[in-house]
């Protein structure tokens, strides 16, 4: 009981623990919000809907100023990876500086968009949020196709090497775990030895906002 505690003490102590914390909460209250309201027949939401929509809310209102503070440190990792002079795929690195540029133009807008409903800034904060949202979009779809690239290449070097022990490879060991957690395609690249610049570049994800 008490290592579990510990655990969970030491999460809630960092800022990336309780956002994980707050994210999954959100989430989780909005999905189970709107399951129960869809559930109900009538024009009213049920009670419950309307307590669990409104912590979603809460939780993510609050998300979003305490990304006020996450400025500084997605400017240093862009500034820190640059044009990406050290990736071997010229696709991986176009991609992550892509994912950069739409990650660091993210940040002020959202902080105008919030600043506008606020009221600490006169602007119309419908537009601001419109732009966050299409440049949260665009990074994820970045994101995605990084990965995907990523995969790819990880995939053809596996089906290049010749003489690796298949012995040591797991029977239930296949291409589709790979495709759907970075950390399945780590597990999968070491069993088969694909180990360099591919393995750094699943595992050197971008700053990224949920």
């Amino acid at each position: 009981m008490a290592a579990p505690l510990c655990g969970l003490v030491s999460a809630l102590e960092t800022c990336r623990g309780r956002d994980r914390l707050m994210r999954t909460l959100c989430y989780g209250c909005q999905l189970v919000g709107g399951a129960v309201a869809a559930a109900r027949q009538g024009p009213a939401e049920p009670p419950l809907a309307q307590s669990l929509l409104a912590a979603s809310a809460q939780l993510s209102q609050c998300r979003t100023v305490l990304r006020l503070f996450d400025g500084p440190a997605m400017l240093s990792h862009t500034r820190h990876y640059g044009l990406g002079p050290t990736e071997e795929d010229a696709v991986v690195r176009w991609l992550s500086v892509l994912g950069n540029v739409a990650d660091q133009l993210y940040y002020p807008c959202e902080h105008v968009a919030w600043a506008a409903d606020a009221g600490v800034l006169r602007a119309r904060s419908r537009r601001w949020w419109a732009l966050s949202t299409a440049l949260w979009g665009l990074s994820l779809l970045l994101g995605i196709l990084r990965s995907l690239r990523i995969l790819s290449r990880l995939r053809r070097r596996m089906r290049a090497r010749t003489g690796y022990d298949r012995s040591r490879l797991c029977p239930t060991v296949s291409l589709t775990p790979v495709l759907l957690s970075p950390e399945a395609a780590l597990n999968t690249a070491f069993q088969f030895g694909a180990r360099g610049s591919v393995i750094r570049q699943l595992s050197a994800s971008p700053h990224r906002r949920g």
